[in-house]
C-alpha cells in the first residue's frame, strides 16, 4: 500500500534494441518498437484485419492503433469464454481499460450472475497498458494460464515499452497491473463475520466505482485455483488511478484469497509503480521470484496470507518518490470478527538487496511485520536468506505476533540495529547472523561468506519446498550467466556475452547470435565448451565436438558441450548438424521449467508458413559411442574393438565420416535431459538414397550415457535412430515423424521406457511406422550380438495410413539387412491408430520377441509369427478398444489391463502397475516441457 507518491518520471530517449526476454539483466535497455516478445510465426486470424505489421487480430480481439511496424490487437471488457491470446510475429495485445476474465463466482463458486472463463496466453506473447485504467482482472472462479519458457516469456509491459521511450533503469506507473481474485480464505472481512469463512470476503484495493464495480475476493476454497502464471515479466505497472482513495492503489500483481492450487513460478515485477507483489490473504504458494525497482514495498502481505515462497530475489533502485520496504507484513482485520487466522506465510532462500535511503533521505527497513490495521500483529517464518543495503534488517513493531515471528540461517548486513523483538527472534533462531559483511558477487550471487553459512533444510518445513543446501536464491554453482533467472529477467544481472569458442553475428528474434563452427577443442575454441543463457546460438554447417578418439579410445582429441537450462539452439540447413564424437561428451542441462531447445531458423524467427506441417529444416544431433554394434563395415567379429561403421546421413560432403562403435559397453557420451529437437532431419544431398539425418541419431552410445526427457518434433527422417549400442532411454516422445517414429538396428541392447509416440500427417511422403527394427550385419562376420532390446511402459498412437493411403504398421520387427530378424522384449505397451498394430516378418529370431501385457488396438489382421508371439505372453490383448484420453493418457481399458512391474525385469526399469506411458491425468512428466502433447500446446 503506498505511502510515498510521487508522478511519473520523465522519460528518456528510446535506447537500443534489445529484447527483454533474452536478457540476463543488468543493464538491457528497453526494447524498441519492434518488440513483440519472440515471434511464432503466423497466427489463428479470424479477427479485424491489422495495420503495423500487416498481421491479423485473433478472434476475441480487435483492431487497434499500430505502434510503429507493431499490430495492436485490443482487448476489452469482459472475457466470458475461454480465449487464447496466441503469438503472432508483428502483433502485440492492448487491454484497453477493465479487462475482466469472468464474472465473479462468488465465495462459494456458484453465484447465479457468474461466469467462469479460462485466458490463455503463448510464449512470447507481449500485453501492455497504456494509462492507469487499462489492467487485468481474474475474478473469483476464472483462470489465467500464461504459461511462457525462459526464451520466450510474456511480457506485460506499458506502450512507451513497446515504442522504444521506456527508460528500463527510471521509467515506471505506465499502466495498472495484473490482479488474480480466488476464494481462498482471508483475514479481513469487509463484514462482520468470522476470519476465514465462507462469508469473508472483501473488495481489492485499486479498484473502485470508476473501473465499472468493485472486484471481491475471499471464501472458504484453501485450494482453490487462479491459473498458471509462470515464465512472466510485468513491466512498469502501478499507475495511480485517479479515483483511487490514497493508498489504495495498483500493484504489479496483487493477489486477494488466492489459493495453493494456483501455480506462480519464474516471475519478475519490474519498476511497479507501488508494491511489486501484494497479496491479501488466501495460501498461494510461489517459486522464483524476482522483483526489481518497487517504488513502494517490494513484497507486502497482509490479511492473514499463510502461503510459502522459495527463490526470491529483491532488488531496489533509487528511483524519485521511493522505494520503501523490502517486505511489508501486516495482519488487517477490517471489519471481520475476532479469530485467529493470522498473516503468518513462510519465506525460504531469498536474496534481497535494498538501499539505505529513500529519494527523501528517509532511513529504509528491509522485513517489516507491523500491527497496522489489526492485532495481534504480522507474523512470518523466514530461513535462508540474506537482507542486505538497508539501514535496518528487520523490524517487528509488536510483540503479539501469534505465532511468534522465527528466524533461521539468515544473513543481515545492515548498519542500523533491530528492533527488541526481531533482535530477540533473530537470537532465539538458529544459525542467524548479523555481523558479518555480505561478499556477494554480481550483487546477488552468493560469495565467500554466503557459502559458509550454514542452511537449514527447507524439505523438513513444508512439502512445497525444494532441498537447498545453501542461503540465498543462487546455489554455489549459479553464475552471472547460468542461474534459474537467466535469459528470461530484466535489469537483474549482467547481460551474458557470447561464450569463447562462439562468434557474435548479429542478432535474431531480438536474441544475440552466437554462432558455433568448425570442431568443439580445436582452434579458437575451448575444449569444454559450456553455452550459457541469455543468447541464442546458431549450428554453423557441420559441428563437431571432439575428435573421434577411435573404438579403443586412445586416438584423436576429446571435448565436451554443456548447455544450460532454457538454450536454444538453430539450424538452417541440411548441412547444419551437430556430432558428439566418440570419447567426447555431450551435457544438455535443461529442467521441466526450462528444456534446452534444438530447432530450426525458420522456427526461431517465425517464418514457419504452417508449423503444424514443418519438417526438414534442418539436420539434427548425432551421438557417437564406442559400446559393441553389430554392423561391421568389414569382415570382422560383431561386438569387437575393430568392429565400427560410419553413421548415415555424414559423407565425405560434410568433411568425413563420423565412425561410431568398440568393444566398451558402460560407454559415457554424456548427458540429456529435458531436450526438444524441433524440426531436423532434412535431406543432404550428398547423401545416398535411405542413407538420411534423423532429429536424434544414436551409434554405438554406450549405457553408461544419460538420456531422459527427450522429445523430437517433426523430424523429416526418423525420430529417434539407434544403431546398436547399450543406451538406455527414459521419459522419451516422437511427434510428427515423417519416417519412423523410433529405428534400431545394428544390435541395440538397451533399455527404454515412459515413451510417447504420437503419429499426424505432417507432410507429403509419411509417416511410416512407429517402431522399424532391424538386424543389419553390414559386412561383419557371422555372430550372435542380434538387435533385442527391451521396452516398457509406452503408448504409441498412429494413424491408419500415410499421405499416399498405404495402410501403415505400427510395430515392425524385420530381417532386412541381416538374419535371424530384429527381436525386442515389449511389455506394459498399448498401441493403437496404425491398420496393423505388430508385424514381424520372420520367425528366427534370437531369441524370439517377448510380449507381455500389451493392449494392441487395430483394425487390420496380424501376421502369424506376430500372432504366435503374443499368444505365447501374458497378459496381451488385441480384442480390447483403446479408450485414451487426451490421446495418450490411460482410459478405462487400459487401466484395467494387468501390468508387469518392470522393476523385476531389469534394475534399470521403475516399477510400475500399469501398462502404458501415462497412467492417468495426474501423471504429469511430460506435462511441463514438451510441446504440441497438451490440450492447445503448439511447439
Amino acid at each position: 500500500m503506498m505511502k510515498l507518491i510521487a508522478s511519473r518520471g520523465t522519460l528518456v530517449a528510446a535506447l537500443a534494441l534489445f529484447m527483454g526476454a533474452c536478457s540476463q539483466g543488468g543493464s538491457i535497455q528497453s526494447p524498441g518498437a519492434t518488440f513483440v516478445g519472440d515471434p511464432p510465426g503466423g497466427g489463428t486470424g479470424g479477427g479485424s484485419g491489422g495495420s503495423g505489421s500487416g498481421a491479423t487480430c485473433p478472434l476475441g480481439t480487435t483492431i487497434g492503433t499500430a505502434i510503429g511496424t507493431t499490430t495492436v490487437c485490443n482487448l476489452t471488457g469482459e472475457v466470458l469464454n475461454n480465449l487464447t491470446l496466441p503469438r503472432i510475429t508483428g502483433v502485440a495485445y492492448r487491454l484497453v481499460g477493465r479487462v475482466d476474465v469472468g464474472r465473479d463466482l462468488g465465495a462459494a463458486g456458484n453465484a447465479a450472475t457468474g461466469v467462469a472463463a479460462t485466458l490463455t496466453v503463448e510464449p512470447g506473447v507481449t500485453i501492455f497498458g497504456d494509462e492507469a485504467s487499462d489492467l487485468l482482472i481474474i475474478n473469483r472462479g476464472s483462470r489465467i494460464n500464461a504459461v511462457g519458457t525462459p526464451s520466450q516469456p510474456i511480457v506485460f509491459t506499458g506502450r512507451e515499452d513497446l515504442a522504444g521511450t521506456a527508460n528500463a533503469e527510471t521509467t515506471n506507473r505506465l499502466w495498472g497491473g495484473v490482479i488474480l481474485l480466488g476464494r481462498a480464505p482471508i483475514r479481513g472481512c469487509s463484514t462482520a463475520v468470522a476470519q476465514g469463512a465462507l462469508e469473508c470476503q472483501n473488495a481489492v484495493e485499486g479498484i473502485t466505482a470508476a473501473t465499472g464495480r468493485q472486484a471481491l475476493y475471499g471464501g472458504a476454497t484453501a485450494a482453490d485455483t487462479s491459473g498458471t502464471l509462470r515464465y512472466v515479466q510485468i513491466r512498469y505497472p502501478g499507475e495511480f488511478l485517479s479515483s483511487a482513495a490514497a493508498g489504495d492503489d495498483l500493484n504489479g500483481l496483487t493477489l486477494g484469497g488466492v489459493g495453493s492450487a494456483t501455480d506462480i513460478s519464474f516471475l519478475q515485477v519490474h519498476n511497479s509503480g507501488d508494491d511489486g507483489i501484494e497479496v491479501f490473504g488466501g495460501t498461494a504458494n510461489m517459486k522464483n521470484l524476482v522483483i526489481t525497482g518497487a517504488l513502494d514495498d517490494s513484497l507486502d502481505f497482509d490479511e492473514g496470507w499463510t502461503g510459502v515462497v522459495q527463490f526470491l530475489v529483491i532488488k531496489q533502485t533509487p528511483n524519485s518518490g521511493g522505494p520503501d520496504r523490502l517486505f511489508e507484513g501486516s495482519n488487517r482485520t477490517v471489519a471481520s470478527l475476532a479469530g485467529t487466522l493470522n498473516t503468518n506465510p513462510t519465506i525460504a532462500n531469498f536474496t534481497t538487496v535494498g538501499i539505505r535511503t529513500n529519494s527523501a533521505g528517509a532511513n529504509l527497513q528491509g522485513i517489516v511485520l507491523n500491527n497496522t490495521g489489526g492485532t495481534p500483529g504480522s507474523s512470518g517464518r523466514f530461513l535462508n536468506g540474506i537482507v542486505t543495503g538497508t539501514n535496518t534488517c528487520a523490524v517487528a513493531s509488536t510483540a503479539n505476533t501469534s505465532p511468534a515471528v522465527r528466524f533461521d540461517s539468515m544473513m543481515f548486513d545492515c548498519p542500523g540495529a533491530l528492533d527488541a523483538v526481531a533482535a530477540a527472534a533473530f537470537s532465539a533462531g538458529s544459525n542467524n547472523v548479523s555481523n558479518v559483511t555480505t561478499t556477494l558477487s554480481a550483487s546477488l550471487l552468493p560469495g565467500p561468506n554466503e557459502l559458509a553459512r550454514t542452511a537449514l533444510n527447507p524439505t523438513g518445513v513444508n512439502a512445497f519446498f525444494e532441498a537447498a543446501n545453501y542461503v540465498g536464491a543462487f546455489s554455489a554453482t549459479a553464475t552471472a550467466t547460468s542461474n534459474w533467472a537467466s535469459g528470461w529477467t530484466i535489469q537483474l544481472l549482467p547481460a551474458a556475452a557470447c561464450p569463447a569458442g562462439t562468434v557474435e553475428q548479429g542478432t535474431i528474434a531480438g536474441q544475440r547470435n552466437c554462432v558455433i563452427s568448425g570442431v568443439v577443442g580445436s582452434g579458437t575454441s575451448p575444449t569444454n565448451l559450456r553455452l550459457t543463457a541469455g543468447n541464442i546460438y546458431q549450428i554453423s554447417g557441420r559441428v563437431d565436438v571432439g575428435f573421434d578418439r577411435g573404438a579403443a579410445l586412445n586416438a584423436g582429441t576429446a571435448a565436451s558441450l554443456t548447455i544450460d537450462p532454457g538454450v536454444r539452439l538453430y539450424g538452417s540447413t541440411a548441412a547444419d548438424v551437430l556430432i558428439v564424437n566418440r570419447g567426447s561428451k555431450i551435457f544438455i542441462n535443461g529442467t521441466a521449467q526450462a528444456p534446452v531447445i534444438m530447432t530450426s531458423r525458420n522456427d526461431v524467427a517465425g517464418t514457419q508458413a504452417d508449423k503444424a506441417r514443418a519438417s526438414r529444416e534442418w539436420a539434427g544431433l548425432i551421438l557417437l559411442g564406442a559400446a559393441p554394434i553389430r554392423g561391421c563395415s568389414t569382415a570382422v567379429a560383431q561386438g569387437s574393438v575393430d568392429c565400427q561403421n560410419a553413421v548415415e546421413g555424414i559423407t565425405a560432403a560434410t568433411g568425413r565420416q563420423a565412425l561410431y562403435g568398440g568393444a566398451t559397453s558402460a560407454d559415457d557420451s554424456g548427458r540429456i535431459t529435458y531436450l526438444q529437437i524441433r524440426y531436423p532431419g532434412a535431406f543432404l544431398t550428398s547423401a545416398a538414397a535411405g542413407d538420411d539425418l534423423n532429429g536424434l541419431t544414436l551409434g554405438g552410445v554406450g549405457s553408461a550415457t544419460q538420456i531422459s526427457n527427450i522429445q523430437v518434433h517433426n523430424s523429416g527422417d526418423d525420430g529417434i535412430e539407434i544403431f546398436g549400442g547399450t543406451v538406455n532411454l527414459r521419459n522419451w516422445v516422437v511427434t510428427g515423424a515423417l519416417d519412423d517414429s523410433l529405428d534400431f538396428d545394428e544390435g541395440w541392447v538397451g533399455k527404454a521406457q515412459f515413451g510417447i509416440i504420437l503419429q499426424a500427417l505432417t507432410a507429403t511422403g509419411g509417416p511410416d511406422r512407429m517402431i522399424e527394427a532391424s538386424n543389419r550385419t553390414v559386412a561383419s562376420l557371422a555372430g550372435t550380438l542380434n538387435t533385442n532390446p527391451i521396452i516398457s511402459n509406452f503408448t504409441f498412437v498412429g494413424v491408419p495410413q500415410n499421405d499416399a493411403s498405404a495402410n501403415l504398421q505400427g510395430i515392425s520387427l524385420n530381417n532386412t539387412g541381416g538374419t535371424p530378424g530384429a527381436s525386442a522384449r515389449l511389455l506394459n505397451g498399448v498401441v493403437t491408430g496404425s491398420t496393423t498394430c505388430l508385424n514381424f516378418e520372420t520367425a528366427n529370431t534370437s531369441p524370439a520377441p517377448q510380449l507381455d501385457s500389451i493392449l494392441s488396438s487395430c483394425s487390420g489382421s496380424y501376421g502369424a509369427v506376430a500372432t504366435a508371439r503374443l499368444n505365447a505372453g501374458t497378459n496381451n490383448t488385441t480384442g480390447t478398444t483403446a479408450t485414451l484420453t487426451s490421446r495418450f493418457v490411460n482410459g478405462t481399458a487400459e487401466a484395467a489391463r494387468t501390468a508387469v512391474n518392470a522393476s523385476t525385469v531389469d534394475s534399470f526399469f521403475t516399477a510400475t502397475t500399469y501398462i502404458g506411458a501415462v497412467r492417468d491425468a495426474a501423471d504429469l512428466w511430460w506435462s511441463t516441457w514438451t510441446c504440441s502433447l497438451a490440450a492447445g500446446s503448439t511447439c
